[in-house]
């Protein structure tokens, strides 16, 4: 995961630029923010899988100084976004490393709930200070879906469990994060390795303020 740290520097080259992507003329969509309890006008950009047939909306919104970012299954061109109150959040300066995770500007602490238009858990967490220790992930209809566990603050993930549409487990993710590297472990509900893998990144040609 620490090329997260990556990703929200690519985010933040997009925020100025995925005004040009083709095919948001054609949307009627509608943008509700549970924070404000108002429709606002978001930035946003469309992410197309041709081969999977099915479409990523990600949303960015400001949370006080700093940007939120949601990304949900773009179903139809007529959709309704509801932009749920915790959100991982990140400066938009370049090369910034300020993030936390925040309930809408409030900076999240401790356990934080948020939920669906119908009632359902959407997202239960663990924080310190804005950094995730731990994070369940529900299905709409209650379900859970995934829970995971974070290192030292970080955005660094140490364990991830996968569940199916019962909440039951199906298999888990270790994570071994080293200097260069991070190695994957995958397992199966029974506890037997069923894959691994190997994350390489070069670290010296990136810089943070």
């Amino acid at each position: 995961m620490k090329t997260v740290l990556k990703s929200i520097f690519l985010l933040i080259i997009n925020f100025s630029c995925y005004s040009q992507n083709s095919g948001k003329e054609n949307l009627n969509l509608v943008f509700y923010n549970d924070c404000s309890e108002k429709i606002i006008k978001p930035e946003f950009e469309i992410d197309s899988f041709p081969k999977f047939n099915y479409k990523i909306i990600n949303v960015y919104v400001k949370r006080g100084e700093l940007i939120g970012q949601y990304s949900t299954t773009l179903k139809t061109i007529n959709d309704t976004i509801r932009i749920p109150k915790i959100l991982f959040s990140f400066g938009n300066e370049l090369h910034s490393n300020r993030w936390n995770y925040l309930n809408c500007e409030k900076v999240c602490n401790g356990t934080e709930t948020d939920f669906y238009s119908n009632g359902n858990i959407r997202v239960k967490g663990i924080f310190k200070n804005g950094k995730p220790i731990e994070i369940f992930d529900f299905r709409q209809n209650g379900k859970l879906l995934t829970q995971t566990f974070y290192e030292n603050l970080t955005l660094n993930y140490k364990r991830v469990n996968y569940f199916d549409q019962n909440g039951d487990l199906t298999e888990y993710e270790i994570y071994k994060n080293k200097k260069r590297k991070t190695i994957i472990k995958t397992f199966d509900k029974n506890q037997k390795l069923v894959s691994q893998k190997i994350e390489r990144y070069n670290i010296e040609k990136t810089k943070w303020n």
